[in-house]
């Protein structure tokens, strides 16, 4: 479908130096500020866009001092709309400077149709790209994002970033508009593009999608279903799962798939990475407690010394019937990452 071939993660690692399969992910991300060029109906930050202010270029370079010197290798910058921070280019090349192997950046891809643009990122270091890609059709896709014409932009994006050498991959929010389509989505991105590394996040109820819940909201004994296809199809066609793919889900919902999840508890080494906001740093095991609840229910589970519990959003919408205890740990897992 494209005629420059998508980088695999196999690549990635001889071309970048990346640490081998297998290896832990250190990992830190850096939210560069809130102001954005798309008005996804869902996002989480909706209020803050119209106020959005950048961070520093000083306090970046602090920060990525620090992480270097902590044994950080991965760095990813994030928004907002991380590609409008006018010195993306210079903060990047700066990471690589001093040491990061892996340079990321989370992006609706808006701005990559420029292959010019994206030509300046690779020199600058940047080695991975993760783009917004909430659909497989059109329709689907420009209404979450509501800007017309953002679909076909993510295949032009795509394009770029494969010719420029760039490893892409995607992000997608799970909603009521598109959770059917995660095994499209599958077939899509890891067979169709030759994509891999994707991620399904099933959205967090606050801000645009907690106003919106009536429409979007969808439960996850709707969406699981899908998924589970959505995984099989990609071990049925030998799409690797590289890391840890889904986002704010719970052992509870989907307890053979726990060692894909990668934020819904206090252990394992995603839980200790570093998420710096404005001029806060924390790790993640301390800043999504305050986003999620403990139910009466999880007393009982075998996850509940490490478990955060389910979105307090979603719980305040939808109850917590469907958090049912687990009294045994899963072991036999039918999916396997290449970095745990």
């Amino acid at each position: 479908m494209s005629r420059y071939p998508a980088l695999t993660i196999f690549d990635a690692v001889k071309k970048f130096g990346w640490p081998e399969p297998g290896s832990p992910i250190i990992s830190r991300e850096l939210l560069l500020g809130d102001a954005c060029n798309a008005r996804c109906v869902f996002c989480c930050a909706k209020d803050l866009q119209e106020k959005a202010v950048w961070l520093p270029e000083s306090l970046i370079r602090e920060r990525i001092d620090k992480w270097a010197s902590e044994g950080a290798w991965l760095v990813t910058f994030s928004g907002g709309e991380v590609t409008l921070y006018p010195g993306l280019e210079k903060i990047s090349a700066y990471a690589k400077k001093r040491g990061f192997k892996s340079v990321q950046i989370l992006t609706n891809g808006l701005k990559l149709r420029d292959y010019d643009y994206v030509r300046r990122l690779a020199d600058a270091g940047i080695d991975e790209v993760k783009i917004s890609l909430h659909g497989t059709d059109a329709a689907t896709h420009d209404w979450l994002m509501q800007v017309p014409g953002a679909f076909d932009n993510a295949f032009i994006a795509t394009e770029n970033l494969n010719r420029a050498g760039i490893k892409a991959s995607f992000n997608f929010a799970v909603t009521s508009r598109n959770y059917m389509q995660m095994p499209l989505f599958a077939r899509l991105a890891g067979s169709r593009l030759g994509v891999t590394g994707f991620c399904f996040m099933f959205s967090f109820y606050s801000g645009g999608m907690l106003e919106e819940a009536g429409g979007l909201g969808v439960k996850y004994s709707a969406a699981v279903p899908y998924l589970r296809l959505a995984l099989r199809y990609m071990k049925v066609k030998n799409i690797v799962i590289e890391s840890k793919m889904l986002s704010n889900f719970v052992p509870c919902v989907a307890p053979e798939l726990t060692n894909l999840m990668s934020d819904w508890g206090f252990s394992g080494p995603e839980a200790v990475s570093k998420v710096g906001i404005g001029g806060k740093v924390r790790e993640v095991k301390e800043s999504y407690p305050e986003r999620k609840t403990r139910l009466p229910s999880c007393a009982g589970c075998v996850y509940a010394d490490r478990c955060y519990g389910p979105d307090s959003g979603y719980v305040k919408i939808y109850g917590g019937s469907e958090f049912i205890p687990h009294y045994k740990e899963e072991k036999n897992f039918p999916y396997k990452t290449l970095y745990p």
